[in-house]
């Protein structure tokens, strides 16, 4: 993909972040290819929230450069004020357990469209749509993330 090969250009090549599921782990997400390993020895600050899962791909939002960026596997989206739209939906046939997360460009062409399974736990895709909604969020969370921010206080939020 261009967009995520122009985009790899000024990304660092790891970003310390927290796991969603398991908000005492810190890892570094290796932004070239949307992997990521366990910390040894964790830093004092992180810039984002990664979903690990047994099934790829891995997903991460973080803050670097002031602005917020989403990582869906090896393909990195900028968001700006309101451009990608994050949406999601439920599948009617799997009673509402199939979901489906996508990214979509301002001219409304599909960046990204991830299909899953859901549980009754933390929705990541849920939690990351809902804020991404408010212009207002992107902005603020993507200076606050960049600067960094102690893990405890990005669990606490």
């Amino acid at each position: 993909m261009a967009h995520a090969a122009n985009m790899a250009e000024i990304f660092p090549s790891s970003v310390p972040v927290i796991d969603f599921r398991r908000h005492s782990m810190v890892l570094q997400w290796h932004a070239p290819g949307g992997t990521w390993t366990a910390c040894d020895v964790p830093p004092a600050l992180v810039h984002g929230v990664a979903l690990i899962r047994a099934a790829q791909p891995n997903i991460c939002l973080f803050g670097l450069d002031g602005g917020l960026h989403l990582q869906v596997g090896p393909d990195k989206y900028p968001l700006s004020e309101d451009s990608p739209r994050i949406k999601w939906s439920r599948g009617l046939a799997s009673f509402g357990f199939r979901r489906r997360f996508t990214v979509e460009s301002s001219s409304g062409a599909v960046l990204c469209s991830h299909a899953y399974w859901s549980g009754q736990g933390d929705d990541f895709f849920l939690w990351v749509v809902a804020r991404a909604a408010d212009p207002q969020w992107r902005a603020v969370t993507g200076q606050r993330w960049s600067e960094g921010m102690h893990p405890a206080e990005m669990r606490a939020s």
